[in-house]
């Protein structure tokens, strides 16, 4: 299931094997994706986790290009003003002005 897959992405990140987290987590976003839609919220994590290991490997666009796509998703569900819209615009701000970023799990608080 895309879960496991990401929990094996998961467990590769935390041995400091970006590379191959990066490709488990593309390889769950791309499973749940055939599951639930292009466009569903439930692709939200698995679009952070992608995301923040391309930062990891300085995959800045790819990076970039997940954060957005995420951000999209949120904007169809919460305000702008919501938590998880406002960390996502300010890591894409981060991404734009090359700041380190953190890599961390998200923690949705819908």
């Amino acid at each position: 299931s895309a879960a496991e897959i990401q929990t094996l992405a998961t467990l590769a990140e935390e041995r400091g094997d970006y590379v191959k987290a990066a490709r488990l987590h593309t390889k769950a976003l791309a499973k749940i994706e055939a599951e639930v839609g292009v466009d569903q919220p439930e692709l939200v994590e698995y679009l952070y986790n992608l995301g923040m290991i391309r930062c990891a490997l300085d995959e800045r666009e790819a990076a970039k290009d997940c954060f957005s796509r995420q951000l999209s998703i949120l904007l169809q569900y919460y305000p702008e003003e919501h938590t998880d819209v406002v960390e996502v615009r300010q890591i894409l701000t981060d991404i734009e002005s090359s700041e380190e970023i953190s890599v961390t799990p998200l923690a949705i608080t819908a």
